[in-house]
């Protein structure tokens, strides 16, 4: 493995945080990439060029493309493990003798399997994620990491690769924040297991007699509209429809904490964009982010999301306790400039490619 352009890495879609990601890593390592569909939601906000895609390409010209790319270069990178390209590549991979190594990107946390299909999906990644020459690039550091593990694969295998955003563009760059209002944001889907409802009627409970205390939700989704009927009187709410770029954040910056309530979220980059402005969080335990993020952080608090009373306490806890709200929202900010950021994923990603390089030269550190 002489250089980076023996890399090659399939993202999914270019979405606007994938785009930074390869805009501050990808391109500055000299890594070629295409995306694998082209189906995303662009910020109107924001110029975006037109990209390469697999899906642009006949069936022949795919199969031929991924023959192509697997002969010429040491390490594949693919997000995820559930589409063809990949499975195609692994057996390539198998069928000629192990020429490359597969690095799985996944945001996909540890989950006991159940049912029928779960243990199909489940002897599929033994076979996978034991194979040797298959590496395993985590979201995070937790429940993350132990998926790989919970299917076989060695630990020197495994690799941080984690879930970012560009901090950059959500920085607060005022020392203190207004308080008057004091003001909960929600920024995402407004679907059932997004549960929402869950959060407003927590939010009511708390603060329904306190005007000064507002909750701003923003986002769209099949549930708006119901809701909206519901809790649209309410004076401390306020339903703001979605937003993108800078009116995003904006949402962020005249807010002071976010909520995610979650009852299932693999990772939850809102979470990465509160913290970079600022925001302390307070976070569902199903929200994959937490475990990096938040707990033993001091940058939130993490709660039951199927325990309202849960939420409602630490809602009032970081409304009354202003000492404690000051010393998250610096400590937010902090960890991801100082900490999480696109320099620790380019450490991480130039040790996988390390890794690659001294087992395919057959010389170990």
């Amino acid at each position: 493995m002489k250089k980076e352009s023996d890399i090659f890495t399939f993202f999914v879609e270019p979405s606007a945080y994938t785009l930074d990601l390869i805009k501050n890593v990808y391109e500055p390592l000299s890594i070629d990439y295409i995306f694998l569909n082209d189906k995303v939601i662009i910020a109107k906000s924001e110029e975006s060029a037109p990209v390469k895609t697999v899906k642009q390409f006949t069936f022949l010209k795919k199969i031929l493309f991924l023959l192509d790319i697997a002969s010429s270069h040491k390490l594949i990178i693919i997000n995820g493990y559930n589409h063809w390209e990949f499975a195609f590549l692994f057996l390539l991979n198998v069928l000629k003798g192990q020429r490359f190594y597969l690095a799985i990107e996944s945001d996909t946390q540890a989950k006991e399997d159940l049912g029928l299909r779960k243990k199909i999906k489940r002897l599929f990644l033994k076979t996978v994620f034991s194979n040797s020459k298959v590496l395993g690039f985590s979201g995070g550091n937790f429940t993350h990491k132990q998926l790989f593990r919970q299917y076989g694969m060695d630990e020197e295998r495994i690799f941080l690769m984690p879930m970012m955003v560009n901090n950059k563009k959500f920085e607060y760059s005022k020392k203190k924040r207004e308080r008057s209002p004091f003001t909960f944001l929600y920024v995402g889907r407004i679907i059932p297991h997004k549960n929402v409802e869950f959060l407003i009627k927590s939010f009511l409970d708390a603060f329904s007699a306190n005007e000064d205390v507002k909750l701003k939700i923003v986002g769209t989704g099949k549930s708006l509209e119901e809701l909206r009927k519901k809790y649209s009187k309410s004076p401390n709410i306020s339903f703001e429809g979605p937003k993108f770029g800078q009116d995003l954040v904006d949402a962020y910056h005249t807010s002071n904490v976010l909520v995610t309530p979650s009852l299932n979220e693999p990772w939850g980059l809102v979470v990465n964009e509160a913290l970079s402005a600022g925001l302390p969080v307070l976070a569902s335990s199903r929200v994959g982010a937490v475990y990096d993020l938040i707990e033993n952080r001091d940058t939130g608090f993490i709660f039951d999301p199927e325990k309202p009373e849960e939420l409602k306490i630490l809602m009032r806890k970081i409304f009354e306790d202003e000492d404690l709200y000051e010393r998250q929202s610096s400590n937010a900010a902090k960890l991801m400039k100082e900490y999480w950021n696109y320099e620790l994923y380019r450490k991480n990603l130039e040790d996988a490619i390390d890794y690659v390089k001294q087992h395919i030269s057959g010389v170990k550190k």
